[in-house]
């Protein structure tokens, strides 16, 4: 399943085997939200080649997309898109819409902690048993269990166990709580994705994440107790300090056995994959290269640049759904190559 083939110190050089393909990593899973990367057709995908791409468990789900999917045969068939495909498990999502929302905070933190969860509601209520949210004016609630049978039911290659995001504002005592929850979550994702594979059929890779902060104790600790379990690789989640990454993730990859995948959930600047692959990681995920492409930011050997802000602009305002779907095939290919570079 994974073969690491060569490393440098911490880095490693190696071989994903999927369902679907290999992916060669270290590696980006390019954001294809609802299935498929935004904008593109058939034709695109084929020239863009993406090694690997991520969907959208949250959103599959919440625009009822789940059950044509699975009537098709899988996500595979649905898209008609050959290439190895993850999911998520839908945590971060609801995380979003919750803390996320009242912290006002992404996946890379570069500022002061101001906020403390004491003084605001979160708008997501979270139990033992899974969460409760409304979306679009409906209740839903989401736990370990619903987030893998949605997951079987796309079909990726890889899928996550749920877990319990949180944010860098969040205390000692609350994240300790958090990650209680998220390792029971994990147990209770095992559980339920082996008795969902029990026949055997459409065969998936499962990876538990690791929780814990900016808490030294609580990494370390996530790590032991996840890397314990059985599962096929793992996702490591949670927000980071810009400069303090390096060391957070050496205490996150500190349990986790060598022989198996590591992926950096919802990373992907240049500066933090460079710090994050010499700490041992070997898969991320990033809206970086879509969104920024689709808002006319292309990303070249010389640097980034905002197409509207060169002699370009008019051509691109005058063509702009041609000009952003170029932007994204540029983006895909810039990191493409910057991954075979560091391979």
């Amino acid at each position: 399943m994974f073969k690491i083939k060569a490393n440098y110190k911490k880095a490693r050089v190696g071989v994903l085997t999927t369902p679907h393909g290999k992916v060669l990593t270290p590696n980006l899973a390019i954001v294809a939200t609802h299935g498929g990367i935004r904008f593109f057709d058939q034709k695109d995908h084929a020239k863009a080649k993406p090694d690997l791409l991520i969907a959208n468990t949250f959103h599959l789900w919440v625009n009822n997309r789940v059950g044509e999917i699975k009537r098709s045969g899988g996500i595979h068939k649905w898209n008609n898109l050959g290439m190895p495909i993850m999911t998520d498990s839908g945590g971060f999502q609801v995380f979003s819409l919750g803390w996320g929302q009242v912290h006002q905070i992404g996946k890379i933190s570069r500022g002061e902690k101001t906020v403390a969860e004491k003084n605001f509601k979160n708008p997501v209520k979270i139990t033992e048993r899974g969460t409760i949210f409304k979306y679009n004016g409906k209740q839903c609630n989401l736990d370990a269990e619903k987030s893998m049978q949605i997951q079987k039911n796309i079909g990726a290659d890889i899928i996550f166990a749920f877990d319990e995001c949180t944010s860098p504002y969040h205390s000692h005592t609350y994240n300790a709580q958090a990650l209680k929850r998220t390792h029971d979550w994990a147990r209770r994702s095992l559980k339920e994705f082996t008795k969902l594979s029990a026949s055997g059929a459409n065969k998936q890779l499962l990876f538990g994440i690791v929780q814990g902060g900016v808490y030294e104790d609580l990494r370390k600790l996530s790590s032991q107790t996840i890397g314990a379990l059985p599962f096929d690789g793992f996702g490591i989640g949670g927000s980071f300090g810009e400069k303090e990454m390096g060391v957070e993730l050496g205490w996150a990859i500190s349990g986790l056995p060598n022989n198996k995948p590591r992926h950096l959930l919802g990373v992907g600047k240049i500066d933090d994959i460079f710090t994050a692959v010499e700490n041992g990681i070997d898969l991320f995920d990033c809206v970086i290269p879509t969104r920024e492409g689709r808002h006319g930011v292309v990303y070249t050997e010389k640097g980034r640049i905002a197409i509207q802000k060169t002699n370009l602009a008019k051509l691109y305002k005058k063509d702009k759904a041609e000009a952003q779907k170029r932007a994204v095939l540029r983006n895909i290919a810039f990191y493409k190559n910057l991954f075979r570079e560091i391979r």
